[in-house]
Parts: structure tokens; C-alpha cells; sequence
């Protein structure tokens, strides 16, 4: 796989991008939350260091409760 297929978790860019798709606001707050939270549960649960995009969707998406809506 090429290095553009795994999220980039340093990259706001990337972040926006998975909470574009769950139609959650591009917050600092989010990012955070995508990266202390939900970045963990997807490592830990895949048992991988690095992970696609396609892997961390559905984690994303199940953690759609827990960000704040756009306003």
C-alpha cells in the first residue's frame, strides 16, 4: 500500500476528512476527540500501528454520538 492509503493522524486535513463524512464539525475539538479517542480504539481493536482510511471509517462512525454538529 501506498503511505496516502493510511491516515495521517498529524494532518488536520486528514481528520476533517473522516468528520466530513459523518457530517460533524472540523473542531479542534473533534480532531482531538478523532485522535485520543477514536484512533486508539482503532489501533487497539485492529492490532495495528498504522491504519487505512477504509479501516478507520467505521470507527469514526460509530464514535458519530460522541462529536459536535457543525453550527
Amino acid at each position: 500500500m501506498k503511505d496516502h492509503d493510511y491516515v495521517n493522524f498529524s494532518q488536520d486535513h486528514e481528520k476533517d476528512y473522516h468528520l466530513g463524512l459523518v457530517s460533524k464539525s472540523r473542531s479542534k475539538k473533534n480532531r482531538a476527540f478523532l485522535v485520543e479517542k477514536t484512533q486508539r480504539t482503532a489501533k487497539r481493536k485492529l492490532n495495528k500501528t498504522r491504519i487505512t482510511h477504509g479501516e478507520f471509517k467505521p470507527f469514526v462512525i460509530a464514535d458519530k454520538p460522541n462529536l459536535d454538529d457543525p453550527q
